[in-house]
């Protein structure tokens, strides 16, 4: 069997929804949050000796509520906002780097502060060691809005990449250090596993690094010096499979790596992708620059399926009127829509594209550069940069329905084959839908010139005889099993193995539940 191939090539114009800029002002920031009445926050600062750290909170028409700052005395150093979030109660948390000088700056501590919803301050954490050179990068919450902060810190191997834990009291849960060297610290983001992948770059060369980290702060696995020209990204899925996109020097490598960090596959594209997410669908999406060579600027997609089949390419999601450079972020709502932010240079942008690659708008706004973006509840899009805008854009369709989908291939080793000797029929099997199939079964009757030998399946069991049948349970989305049935051949001739898969729900494409394969036997 081989699997069924869809490129679909999309033009930029086609389905494009009107985008409305509902509304630009001042301040501008460095990150952007929303609480769940769609009040905005975004954090900024001001670069001069004594510098602060400003939160800003806006309601959905764009008004100021309020700005505060916690004011710094100490003229020698100045605060470095790096990222907002807003928690369960609508407070909100300010992450920062606290720099010493002022023409030539250097680290001194990480931060982290917590506003009430009034602009009050709560707490504030200035960690680790005085002057220990630590950073911030970002952070992510949890359920229980614990925040788990990505940065640089002194670890038993000197400065590091880390990830510290803290509890809504502001007090300190765990400590992550990466003990390999996955290098200087990029992105932190949450798995649908409730775990966390850690994106790092080398400080020297064209390196990136990954890893993943469990709730309890223990890595999980890591990968060191993956050659790339440009930074990389990871995101994760619900059945714990993490996607890496990586440059090429000419495109991009999509890899798939299983919840424990073994490599599945690894897939090439022309494009030249700076991020990657994951929509309800469980499929990698990739945003980033267009195929080098083909005459296009500005904002590109494409999508494969959890198995590696390549779905669509959109090279030109803005039009040909605009040129989104500079991929600021990336993000995927609920229907799978992708959204991706840059700037044209001149203004803000975002670009969204539909759960099938069909372009869907592009929204510009006054304020230069794009440094971060959050989906508001009712299709808006909250930016921020040079300003900070509103950009509203049409409702994304409902994503089609789940489909379940197993697909089987039939392998044998060696052909030919000598009579006596053992030869082993693989079976493999894919959940090729977007939901997990329930109940997935094997049955494969055996040539009446073969012994049966015995069977081992990756998951589940097998009985056996003149016909063998192998109960696998569930298979998620983009999951894969195996089994291996050995038998020995009794007699000179031609082999015709067959096998068959089904799955208790609903197959949505039974034409590829039956595979068959011939070997040869020769004599001993």
């Amino acid at each position: 069997m081989k699997p069924l191939a869809l490129l679909l090539s999309l033009a930029a114009g086609a389905a494009c929804a009107q985008v409305q800029t509902a509304w630009v002002n001042q301040p501008g920031g460095v990150s952007v949050a929303r609480d769940a009445a769609d009040n905005v926050y975004t954090a900024s600062w001001d670069y001069n000796p004594a510098g602060d750290i400003y939160l800003a909170k806006r309601n959905a028409a764009g008004a100021l509520l309020w700005e505060v700052r916690y004011d710094n005395l100490d003229t020698t150093r100045h605060e470095v906002a790096t990222w907002v979030g807003t928690d369960s109660a609508g407070n909100a948390w300010v992450s920062g780097t606290i720099r010493s000088g002022y023409s030539n700056p250097v680290n001194a501590n990480s931060l982290l502060m917590k506003f009430s919803p009034s602009g009050q301050l709560l707490w504030r954490r200035v960690y680790d060691a005085s002057f220990d050179g630590s950073s911030t990068r970002r952070f992510v919450f949890d359920a229980q809005d614990r925040a788990y902060v990505l940065g640089i810190g002194t670890g038993p191997n000197g400065q590091v990449s880390t990830v510290r834990q803290f509890l809504p009291d502001g007090s300190t849960g765990w400590v992550w250090y990466d003990s390999l060297g996955i290098g200087s610290p990029v992105l932190i983001k949450r798995t649908p596993d409730q775990q966390f992948l850690v994106t790092a770059r080398s400080v020297t060369g064209i390196n990136n690094g990954y890893a993943k980290i469990d709730a309890s702060g223990q890595t999980v696995w890591t990968l060191t010096a993956v050659n790339s020209p440009t930074a990389g990204d990871a995101v994760g899925d619900a059945a714990g499979n993490t996607y890496t996109v990586d440059g090429t020097g000419t495109g991009t490598v999509l890899r798939r790596f299983s919840p424990t960090g073994e490599g599945v596959w690894m897939r090439t594209h022309p494009m030249q992708a700076f991020r990657v997410e994951t929509g309800p669908d469980q499929a990698p999406v990739m945003s980033g620059f267009p195929t080098a060579g083909a005459g296009l600027l500005g904002a590109a997609f494409a999508k494969f399926s959890p198995d590696g089949t390549l779905l669509w390419t959109n090279l030109d999601a803005d039009g040909p009127t605009i040129n989104l450079l500079s991929p600021a972020q990336m993000l995927v709502d609920s229907a799978g829509s992708a959204y991706v932010a840059g700037t044209t240079l001149f203004e803000m942008g975002v670009t969204k594209v539909l759960i099938d690659g069909t372009s869907a708008g592009t929204g510009l706004a006054a304020g230069g550069t794009s440094f971060a973006m959050t989906l508001g509840s009712q299709n808006q899009v909250y930016l921020t940069g040079g300003q900070t805008a509103r950009l509203n854009f049409g409702a994304s369709p409902p994503p089609p329905p789940p489909t379940v989908d197993v697909a089987l291939t039939l392998t044998d080793a060696p052909d030919p084959v000598k009579v006596g000797a053992t030869l082993v029929y693989t079976l493999t099997v894919r959940s090729l839908g977007t939901a997990a199939a329930p109940g997935v079964a094997t049955t494969q009757v055996l040539p009446k010139s073969v012994t049966w030998l015995g069977a081992t399946p990756s998951q589940g069991s097998c009985t056996g005889g003149t016909t063998v049948r192998c109960t696998l349970g569930t298979l998620n989305a983009g999951a894969t099993a195996t089994v291996s049935v050995m038998v020995k051949p009794k007699a000179r001739g031609t082999l015709t193995g067959s096998a068959s898969v089904a799955t208790t729900a609903a197959d949505t494409n039974p034409a590829n539940n039956n595979a068959t394969t011939t070997t040869t036997v020769s004599r001993r």
